[in-house]
């Protein structure tokens, strides 16, 4: 069986850190995104080495972590289904 690498974007990257940070159980979120817990430690670590993104003034950011999961859950099995193709 040969495995197949697969490619996470830098969105998907940065949204899982940011949820990490959020989240008591790490573990638990990898499971819901669907990557090894250790994949998101190393993103963790290399995204410390660059600088957040933060919002100017005037600009109001939401967030909720329950549609935020969904999306990316959603983004996960497109991205698995076009490297099946």
């Amino acid at each position: 069986m040969e495995l197949k690498k697969r490619f996470y974007s830098t969105v998907f990257k940065e949204k899982a850190v940011s949820l990490s940070y959020q989240r008591d159980n790490l573990k638990e979120l990898a499971d819901e995104l669907g990557i090894n817990v250790q994949r998101l430690y190393k993103w963790r670590t290399s995204m410390k080495s660059t600088p957040p993104i933060r919002a100017t003034s005037g600009t109001k950011v939401s967030f909720n972590g329950d549609e935020e999961i969904k999306r990316l859950k959603k983004e996960l099995k497109d991205a698995q289904l076009e490297l099946e193709i």
